[in-house]
C-alpha cells in the first residue's frame, strides 16, 4: 500500500501532548476545560482536516496520545477533551457569524454597485447621445459604461469566491 492509499484512508488526526503548554493558550486565563487550545495545535488541526478528503471531514477524529503523568490525571484527560469541543464549537459560532456579516456586506456592496452602475449607464447614454459625432465623447461615455462594471467587481468576487471559501470553512469546523 504505498502512502496516498494510506492518506486516503485515514480520518483521524493524532495529537502528541507531553506537556499542556503543547496544548493549551497559557495566556488564557479560564480553567483548563474552557481554555483556548494554543495556535500551533490548531494550525496542525486545520491543516490536517484541509488535508483530508471531503466524505473524511465529518468523521475525522482527534486522538490524543499523552505523556504518562497526563494520562494518569482523568481530569486533565478529560479537560483536554472538552477544550477542543468547546475550542472548535467556538470556532463554528465565530464563523457562522463572520457569514452573516460577510452576506450583509455583500449585499450592500451589491446594491451599491448595481447602482452606481445604472447611473454610468444612464450617463453614459445621455453623454453619447448628445455627442455622438464626437470619438472623444464617444470614448469618455463608454468609459462611463466601464467604470460601471468594474463597481460590480467587489460584489461578484464576494459571491462567486469569498462567500464559497467561507462555507467551505464552516463545513469543516463542524
Amino acid at each position: 500500500m504505498t502512502s496516498c492509499e494510506v492518506h486516503e484512508k485515514w480520518n483521524e488526526i493524532e495529537l502528541r501532548i507531553a506537556q499542556p503548554a503543547q496544548f493549551y493558550n497559557l495566556l488564557d486565563p479560564a480553567p483548563n476545560d474552557e481554555k483556548e487550545i494554543n495556535q500551533a495545535t490548531e494550525s496542525y488541526i486545520m491543516d490536517s482536516l484541509d488535508d483530508m478528503q471531503n466524505d473524511k471531514r465529518g468523521t475525522a477524529k482527534i486522538v490524543l496520545y499523552l505523556e504518562r503523568s497526563l494520562y494518569d490525571d482523568e481530569k486533565t484527560r478529560t479537560d483536554m477533551e472538552k477544550a477542543i469541543h468547546a475550542h472548535f464549537a467556538e470556532r463554528v459560532c465565530s464563523a457562522t457569524q463572520k457569514y452573516k456579516l460577510a452576506m450583509n456586506k455583500g449585499r450592500r456592496y451589491l446594491i451599491r454597485g448595481l447602482i452606481f452602475l445604472i447611473i454610468c449607464l444612464i450617463f453614459s447614454s445621455v453623454v453619447t447621445s448628445i455627442h455622438n459625432q464626437n470619438d472623444i465623447i464617444y470614448a469618455i461615455g463608454q468609459s462611463f459604461v466601464i467604470i460601471g462594471w468594474v463597481a460590480l467587481w467587489r460584489p461578484v468576487e464576494f459571491y462567486l469566491y469569498d462567500r464559497r471559501d467561507m462555507i467551505d470553512e464552516k463545513k469543516m469546523l463542524a
